[in-house]
């Protein structure tokens, strides 16, 4: 593995959005809970994931020749870093676990109804095992070839949809409960935003660090620009029973779709690159998973343990979320409370100790 290939800014920004949008517009989960209001849980996230983002790229900046682990390791000590980097690997585990599921149960659920999801899990591991061991180099240049194919396809989405919409889903405004709304932004900010910690793990890597901020912050923009413009399409086109009922909502809204007489199943070639763009998301947990383990362990060269680590994400994976109520349970309850320390709390301490020691270094001088 090559952990000291170097990106751009740009890269780091498309596969933020490659990230975020590649697995959040599968279910829709938001959309289902808060309907004609899920535009203000897509505001609010953009908000707080910028404001999330400042945190982690100002503690990068602070120390421009350190990764991040070096950093916890600089502001929290070696042990209390270590139990933080300890916990944020369970998190990052059980989120790549969660992605493996999501895209098998898809799979087999609408395409490949007679295929295990274990057969399923076991290739897409595989593909991010291989895609870790050749770098994060490479990885960032597939994204930025895959991007431009899926913004084409989705903006010719978006046309071809026009004609099915049948309403202006987004009013009446302010219709969901407080709790609805509070409950659809904290789910939306989870899948979405909450993950920029695992971005800076990256951010050493990048070649122009005070570009990194801009860069990512127009990716949080587009992708939330991206979710609003789905749950609208969705919404619109499906209505507000269809898409509260429906497992994944827009991909029944792609179906409607149909150019010509020979070319009536669209969709499937718009949801290859959507799988692509989810396994970029599961690739990059995966490679921070690696360099992460690697400085918790001790570990200088991690390439001989990539094919390990693979194996853990593979078994992990095809052990968990087995049944569909388990994998929403999970998602909807459990994974928004247990990912708040490793994923919010973790940076905001972080950021909070960087700014003390600066002030307590510019009093001393």
């Amino acid at each position: 593995m090559k952990v000291r290939e170097k990106i751009s800014h740009l890269q780091l920004g498309c596969l933020l959005f490659g990230y975020i949008a590649g697995f959040e517009s599968l279910f829709l989960t938001e959309t289902k809970l808060m309907k004609q209001d899920v535009w203000i849980a897509n505001v609010f996230n953009i908000l707080i994931g910028i404001a999330l983002l400042g945190i982690i790229t100002y503690v990068q900046r602070q120390f421009p020749g350190y990764k991040m682990t070096e950093i916890c390791d600089k502001l929290l000590g070696k042990w209390l870093s270590k139990i933080m980097l300890f916990i944020y690997l369970l998190s990052n585990l059980e989120s790549a676990s969660g992605g493996f599921r999501a895209v098998s149960m898809f799979y087999t659920t609408v395409i490949l109804p007679n295929t295990r999801s274990d057969y399923l899990i076991l290739i897409y591991a595989v593909c991010s095992t291989y895609a870790v061991y050749i770098g994060l180099g490479t990885l960032a240049r597939t994204n930025l070839i895959i991007i431009p194919f899926f913004l084409i396809g989705f903006l010719a989405t978006c046309l071809f949809i026009i004609p099915e919409i049948q309403l202006n889903p987004f009013l009446p405004q302010l219709q969901s409960s407080k709790s609805d709304i509070a409950i659809g932004s904290m789910h939306l900010f989870t899948f979405t935003f909450s993950q920029l910690i695992t971005f800076g793990f990256l951010m050493s890597r990048v070649e122009n660090m005070k570009k990194i901020f801009t860069s990512c912050a127009i990716a949080i923009l587009m992708s939330g620009l991206y979710l609003v413009m789905i749950s609208y399409l969705t919404l619109s086109s499906l209505g507000f029973n269809y898409v509260e009922t429906s497992t994944y909502p827009f991909f029944s809204t792609i179906q409607l779709v149909k150019l010509g007489e020979y070319l009536e199943r669209i969709e499937i070639l718009l949801i290859g690159l959507w799988t692509v763009l989810t396994m970029v998301n599961i690739i990059i947990m995966q490679y921070v998973f690696t360099l992460v383990a690697g400085h918790v362990l001790a570990i200088s060269k991690m390439k001989p343990f990539v094919l390990a680590i693979g194996l853990l994400f593979f078994v992990h994976a095809s052990k968990s979320y087995i049944r569909t109520a388990d994998h929403f349970t999970y998602g909807t309850k459990i994974y928004p409370i247990s990912s708040l320390l490793p994923c919010v709390v973790f940076p905001v301490v972080l950021g909070l100790i960087t700014l003390i020691k600066k002030k307590g270094n510019i009093k001393a001088s």
